[in-house]
């Protein structure tokens, strides 16, 4: 089933539109759907799709004349027999085959393809610069690896100035869930979204309706699981600096999932410098470095998170009983996640709701001008441990007053009064500049009692509805 990706088809209708041959990249982590959206976006088009496999080249040209021979009908070549011999041979064909009508070629995993053909890069500009005036050649080239995907485009690659579509794909927002759980109730898709974030792969092989604990057993806790070895593959995959023999971005995320969340405490347990590696993880969306919404951006005042659902609830609820899975006690480390399950979601209904207010900003539904979101502490120590502490903060207008207020709690039921009482109390005590008439958030999970007037309140039937 293929959902959402309005946005990402659209960019690509826009360019395809667009009249002579033309380059495209499309790029984004593994498991987040750029494969499945690209052949969604392609099938009712003339297209070629030719997946790299880090294989010599007279193999990855023989698997891509395969490919092509499908659509070149009556082509007076038969490439079967007679495949490429050379990468000027293929694009001289596909050159001919797209003068007439566009013709559509995606070359997936091309990061595979230039780590087995030394100079491959400027081989392609050398013959898109002879074919590109005489055909109607749309050719796009996608990949996981995200930074060479990137490295493609600064401004020394020698493809950088015949790009003209770059579309990064990144995991669906909260908002996005309950399509692809569309049977699922609104707390079962709170709960998925926080194991599984926005990745369609995970969120695909959620069984809706089955409930948490099946779908923990399902997924995790028996030895033959499909995500039991999961986070490894991510941890270990990720195209990242430092990501070699001393593997610095895995002990980065194991030492945040641990606990070490400042970066000198990051540092200390890496006993080594981590600042390009914490960039490259930030690009990635594995970790956010996170300030009050009310600071600057070179702010001290900060700490580091693992951004990403499921490599959290991966590390911190089932590697540590991984072993004990695959020993067959599955059913019984089910109950301690179980157990355990309200400690991880209680961050990640924080970061939900935030997420909510982004939304209803950025369609200002709101108040006017909001211009950041985010959450608010205002001492050195951590934001858990600042009394002022408030999980959700809108800033507005140049000034950036503080637009709306809010507080949001994993319980199930709540009454409002007590929550709105702490949350004026906290901007009371941060003396937080107020915008007139501000917006008081109040949010749980499922019920909210006694809501007073012009009070907002969130559950997860607004923000996974």
């Amino acid at each position: 089933m293929f959902v959402n990706r309005e946005a990402e088809l659209a960019a690509l209708n826009a360019w395809w539109e667009r009249p002579g041959a033309a380059i495209g990249v499309v790029w984004g982590r593994r498991r987040v759907g750029k494969s499945w959206l690209l052949r969604e976006w392609a099938s009712s088009r003339r297209s070629v799709f030719h997946i790299a496999r880090n294989r010599p080249m007279a193999d990855e040209l023989r698997a891509l004349s395969l490919a092509v021979s499908k659509v070149a009908g009556a082509h007076r070549r038969n490439l079967t027999t007679r495949p490429f011999h050379d990468w000027d041979d293929a694009f001289d064909v596909l050159s001919e085959l797209s003068t007439t009508e566009p013709l559509l070629v995606v070359i997936d995993e091309f990061p595979d393809l230039i780590k087995s053909t030394p100079g491959l890069e400027s081989a392609f500009r050398a013959i898109w610069e002879r074919v590109e005036p005489v055909c109607n050649l749309r050719l796009v080239l996608c990949g996981s690896a995200v930074r060479t995907m990137e490295a493609l485009q600064t401004q020394q690659a020698p493809l950088h100035n015949r790009m003209t579509l770059r579309l990064p794909v990144h995991p669906f927002s909260v908002h996005e869930v309950s399509r692809m759980l569309p049977s699922a109730d609104p707390l079962e898709r709170a709960a998925a979204w926080g194991i599984c974030g926005g990745m369609p792969f995970y969120l695909s092989v959620w069984e809706q309706g089955r409930g948490l604990r099946a779908n923990v057993e399902k997924l995790f806790c028996n030895e033959r699981a499909l995500l039991l070895s999961e986070g490894e593959f991510v941890l270990t995959t990720e195209d990242v600096a430092g990501g070699g023999r001393e593997r610095l971005p895995e002990q980065v995320l194991r030492a945040i999932a641990a606990g070490h969340t400042s970066f000198r405490e990051i540092t200390a347990a890496l006993n080594t410098l981590p600042t390009r590696v914490l960039v490259e993880l930030e690009r990635l969306r594995l970790v956010a470095r996170v300030q009050p919404v009310t600071e600057k951006p070179t702010t001290k005042l900060s700490y580091y998170r693992v951004d990403d659902n499921f490599l959290e609830f991966w590390l911190t609820m089932i590697e540590p009983h991984r072993s004990a899975i695959e020993q067959g006690l599955g059913s019984g480390v089910a109950s301690v996640v179980l157990d355990s399950f309200d400690d991880h979601m209680g961050a990640r209904w924080e970061e939900a709701l935030r997420q909510h207010v982004r939304f209803l900003a950025a369609a200002d539904r709101i108040h006017p001008g909001i211009v950041a979101v985010g959450e608010f502490w205002n001492r050195q120590v951590g934001p858990n441990d600042d009394p002022c502490q408030l999980d959700v903060v809108a800033v507005a207008g140049r000034g950036r007053q503080v637009a709306l207020v809010g507080e949001a709690t994993w319980s199930r039921r709540k009454a409002a009064p007590g929550l709105l009482s702490d949350i004026k109390s906290k901007a009371g005590l941060a003396r937080l500049s107020l915008a007139d008439d501000p917006v008081w958030l109040v949010c749980a999970r499922d019920v909210l009692t006694q809501v007073p007037e012009g009070v907002m309140a969130v559950t997860a039937h607004d923000i996974f509805a």
